[in-house]
């Protein structure tokens, strides 16, 4: 057996951690993932459970602080710590592969360079801003990989678009979703409707489910919700996601901005699931509005697995996945008009939700397999340690 030292970049459950789950809940045969996390989390515990090795210690994370005297010396003390941390914990383990999973932690970069292993490097993101970050990003993740692997052409084409060297050891693989948790029943649809979601088993749910934070959509969708519901008194709208540590304020914006709607008893926050298959049962359609473009969005195949239709701002991996007038609706990025416009096809169409919902369903199963994603990154170990 070989040893894949794979680094994340936190131990939640959004959208690389759910991506990462996945892989190493069926990962290729003769190989052993073992886990760097900084933190603890859901995920820790996870994978906990299931056996899995995790060592705990800095990720070292690159962001806007580190152009900075202080912020070099502490890429360097943590840098120093985590090659300890990790060369006590495996020193009976030889590591034949490191796989970064995000392009913010560099510990994995420079333990792959110190110690000569091979090196995949997983970009999950689409950097825009800031630009000297952005700009950084493609040049350090081609310096120190010897394999760059994508979620989505749209994260590729970013890295392609600012430093073209990265073409040569680049590839695209779809992150791949599986459901191995059965469709609520009917009863247990309207439970959820009343006690979890907070509304009645007639109401038209909306939901989005996802991080609260500046760019996932909350405020946009809220806004086209007010708009329709002027309308169509018959409809729900359900945000499930916490915010990031120590970004608290979010929410407090998007509370802020319901009481200011007078929308209270029309929408409800659920917190973050560590099981959200039942939620895509409970609502009836799903949105994915981020008004920067996505890498990929899990929580749309989430949802299509679900036989949900999916509303999707067209930009970034979202127009890789959801197939317009198909498996849903594509909106204008940022345009509130649009989306509402949008949802009410969805709210006045039960028949088009449900053909919409099947045909994601087959779509997911057909391109997006966990099968064809482990298959994938399985062909790619080998060549990194053969």
């Amino acid at each position: 057996m070989k040893n894949v030292l794979i680094i994340n970049q936190s131990s939640e459950l959004y959208g690389a951690d759910k991506a990462l789950l996945e892989l190493i809940d069926n990962f290729p045969k003769n190989f052993t993932p073992i886990v760097v996390l900084e933190n603890e989390g859901p995920l820790k515990e996870i994978l906990l459970q299931k056996g899995i090795k995790v060592i705990k210690c800095p990720v070292v994370k690159l962001n806007r602080s580190l152009l900075s005297f202080y912020g070099i010396y502490r890429v360097f003390v943590d840098s120093i710590r985590g090659f300890y941390i990790i060369s006590k914990e495996t020193k009976t383990i030889t590591i034949d592969l490191v796989h970064s999973n995000a392009i913010s932690v560099l510990i994995g970069a420079f333990y792959s360079l110190f110690y000569n292993k091979p090196h995949l490097w997983h970009v999950h993101e689409i950097v825009e801003s800031p630009k000297t970050i952005a700009k950084l990003y493609p040049r350090i993740v081609n310096f120190f990989s010897d394999k760059i692997i994508y979620n989505s052409k749209a994260s590729y084409n970013q890295f392609l678009k600012i430093y073209p060297k990265v073409e040569k050891k680049s590839e695209v693989i779809y992150n791949g979703q599986s459901r191995n948790f059965p469709i609520s029943d009917k009863t247990l649809i309207t439970v959820l409707k009343e006690t979890v979601l907070k509304t009645q088993q007639e109401a038209i749910v909306i939901g989005l489910v996802g991080r609260i934070s500046r760019w996932k959509g909350q405020y946009l969708l809220l806004e086209a919700f007010d708009k329709l519901i002027k309308k169509h008194s018959n409809i729900h709208l359900v945000f499930v996601g916490s915010t990031p540590p120590g970004q608290d304020h979010f929410l407090v914006k998007l509370n802020d901005l319901i009481a200011s709607f007078k929308l209270e008893k029309n929408v409800t926050i659920v917190d973050f699931q560590k099981n959200i298959w039942q939620i895509y049962d409970a609502i009836d359609i799903s949105v994915v509005p981020s008004i920067e473009p996505e890498p990929f969005g899990l929580v749309a195949t989430e949802a299509m697995l679900s036989n949900k239709p999916v509303i999707a701002a067209k930009h970034g991996g979202l127009c890789e996945i959801v197939v317009d007038n198909e498996t849903g609706l594509f909106f204008e990025p940022r345009n509130v008009d649009d989306l509402a416009k949008k949802l009410e096809i969805l709210v006045l169409n039960p028949d088009l939700r449900e053909k919409y919902g099947n045909n994601g369903n087959k779509r997911v199963k057909d391109v997006f397999s966990t099968e064809q994603y482990v298959s994938s990154f399985e062909k790619k170990y080998i060549e990194l340690t053969s």
